[in-house]
């Protein structure tokens, strides 16, 4: 957890079991017994996790919640309602009214405990949507690049996640201090987008880590770039027919090969030392060289 747990909850009794069931599990916490004191805590400690009641001495706890998700800052943090009623438009209500999730009381500890993890899950994600959004540059012609140069890295297969966090990251900073769009491959790769291919070559150039083991592909072709923003999320998307072929690509590579598709070859006036690399018509159908680093 990145901060405490605030627990909104006027009933002495209840706080003080909530308190302690989360100190068992070894979350900080912290007990707020009106909305008075809630929102100070909320200035003063930025908790990741909320756990609130909606009966409360001086106000109502859902007017409250309305009011949080308003703010900037109130989709940094997953609230969840913990209420005696259970009447099924109520729980409604407060769901859409920004609410995460909604546990009835009595609740069991253990269905407790595995909702605040799910809660913390979806703090871990909103702030991994954030990040993402910070590495995004303006998108020209409508997020479309006719002729872009697109680059996908691969990190070597035995990379534990360890090793490879830190890594992704250098590769990732390195990029973007080369003005890339970049956007996250599942299996712990980055797609990333420039100008032009020269700029993408560079870029790759500029960024390796020594001794880096990670595959890289250099293509061209048309890219559509796709941005969603909202409350508290933020995704994007890489689509056309040249980023399928570039990432098909990586897949086929060994470790530490940089490999350079035709198009994109013959799209630099000054094309790297090269060699023909037979795998990759022969199994994508797309001719390519490899690139030697040492010459480049």
């Amino acid at each position: 957890m990145i901060g405490p747990v605030l627990i909104v909850e006027d009933q002495p009794a209840e706080a003080q079991a909530l308190y302690e069931l989360l100190s068992w599990s070894r979350r900080p916490a912290v007990i707020a017994p009106d909305l008075r004191t809630a929102r100070q805590r909320l200035l003063e400690l930025r908790p990741t996790v909320i756990i609130l009641d909606l009966n409360l001495p001086d106000g109502d706890g859902l007017a409250w919640l309305r009011e949080l998700r308003a703010r900037s800052f109130g989709w940094n943090m997953t609230v969840l309602v913990v209420s005696g009623r259970t009447d099924p438009d109520h729980i409604a209500e407060a769901l859409l009214a920004g609410a995460d999730d909604y546990v009835t009381k009595p609740y069991a500890p253990q269905e407790l405990l595995a909702r605040i993890a799910v809660a913390e899950r979806l703090v871990a994600l909103r702030a991994g949507f954030r990040w993402l959004a910070a590495f995004r540059p303006s998108l020209p012609n409508h997020g479309r690049y006719p002729s872009a140069g697109i680059l996908v890295l691969r990190p070597p297969d035995s990379r534990s996640p360890s090793h490879l966090l830190p890594e992704w990251a250098r590769w990732a900073r390195g990029l973007r201090q080369e003005n890339g769009l970049l956007l996250p491959i599942p299996d712990g790769g980055l797609l990333a987008l420039f100008p032009s291919v020269a700029r993408a070559l560079d870029a790759l150039r500029r960024a390796d880590p020594e001794t880096s083991l990670w595959r890289a592909v250099l293509h061209i072709g048309s890219v559509s770039v796709g941005w969603l923003e909202g409350p508290g999320l933020a995704a994007g998307a890489m689509f056309g027919e040249a980023v399928e072929e570039a990432i098909r690509l990586a897949y086929l590579l060994p470790a530490g090969m940089w490999l350079i598709t035709e198009p994109a070859y013959t799209a630099l006036s000054m094309p790297p030392p090269a060699r023909l690399w037979p795998p990759a018509a022969e199994l994508a159908g797309l001719p390519a060289w490899e690139i030697q680093k040492s010459c480049g």
